[in-house]
């Protein structure tokens, strides 16, 4: 399992007692671990990407951009990752809630404080998204897998909807279904693969995809189509309870 740890703190010190605790967690769990070090909010904000980095402690007490200010900032860009905060006073436990902080440490904490708040973190981070790489009018294109509705070959070309866009390849339709690799896409039609987590409903030989657009299903093969569908609805249906 590979992690993306960073530690932004403004004191050498707190920075590197806390990363040597992080890397013998690493150490006893088996975890692959990136772990990259900050001296202040300003200098973080300037480095984060969303995704770069899966699991931030941030010391709140910092000169100029505060951890909490500096995690404000952050959860407009990403959702995802998980906000420790490590300070010297419980004052901000309540503004931590805000953006919804995973733990909330008090220095000095103890190797099972920093081992309690990352075996939540990992418990509960989410799956990182994965990535359809095509080459459209020349330019490298990243589509979030995800974000895919349907797509459409015609003749040479195909067409992928994503609902906000539409990017063309030239890539084969057994080719691009092969690169997603996910049992969420079906291929209802010749010329058409949908992923299901974007089907409204079926409207006779179509699905209603949230967009609005309609999807066609193969006349020679509506029933078998239609069962592959309910399969996978009732599958996803009892993962959610």
């Amino acid at each position: 399992m590979q992690v993306s740890v960073l530690v932004c703190d403004d004191l050498s010190e707190e920075r590197a007692k806390l990363g040597q605790m992080i890397q013998v967690y690493a150490e006893k769990r088996g975890v692959a671990l990136g772990l990259t070090f900050f001296s202040g909010g300003a200098e973080l904000l300037d480095a984060f990407r969303p995704g770069r980095f899966q699991i931030l402690f941030l010391d709140i007490y910092m000169p100029g951009l505060s951890g909490m200010e500096a995690a404000r900032q952050i959860r407009k860009l990403d959702t995802g990752c998980a906000i420790v905060f490590s300070t010297t006073s419980q004052d901000s436990g309540i503004e931590s809630f805000e953006v919804q902080a995973a733990d909330y440490l008090v220095k000095p904490f103890r190797q099972e404080d920093v081992d309690s708040a990352l075996d939540w973190c990992l418990e509960h981070l989410p799956e990182s998204p994965r990535y359809l790489a095509v080459q459209s009018e020349r330019e490298s294109v990243s589509i979030p897998i995800q974000s895919l509705e349907y797509i459409e070959v015609m003749g040479h070309l195909a067409n992928l909807h994503t609902g906000k866009q539409v990017v063309t390849a030239h890539r084969g339709l057994g080719e691009l279904q092969t690169a997603i690799g996910s049992s969420d896409f079906l291929r209802c039609h010749r010329s058409f693969l949908v992923n299901m987590n974007h089907i409204q409903k079926m409207e006779g030989n179509s699905f209603r995809m949230d967009s609005g657009d309609l999807v066609p299903i193969s006349s020679s093969d509506t029933a078998q189509i239609r069962e592959r569908f309910m399969d996978w609805t009732f599958v996803k249906t009892w993962e959610a309870l």
